[in-house]
């Protein structure tokens, strides 16, 4: 009976890793122009990020200046 839990217990944790090992591949198998591509869209948006904190100590009509500044510079109206 021990054998029996063993053996299940090795063949569950073998399938468990096969599909973490598979998952992993397909991961990191993207096309390298599509990880540019997706790295050059989170430093825009961080760029937008850090533009928009800067109009943050701002208030009433420079507040919303610097706001649509931003968005227009980034590319987000």
């Amino acid at each position: 009976m021990t054998k029996l839990i063993a053996t299940f217990t090795s063949a569950a944790l073998a399938l468990a890793l096969g599909g973490f090992a598979y998952a992993a591949e397909e991961a990191g198998g993207q096309d390298p122009a599509a990880q540019q591509s997706q790295g050059d869209a989170a430093q825009r948006e961080q760029a937008y990020q850090a533009a928009l904190k800067k109009c943050e100590p701002l208030a009433g009509a420079d507040k919303e200046k610097c706001i649509d500044a931003a968005k227009r510079k980034h590319g987000q109206m």
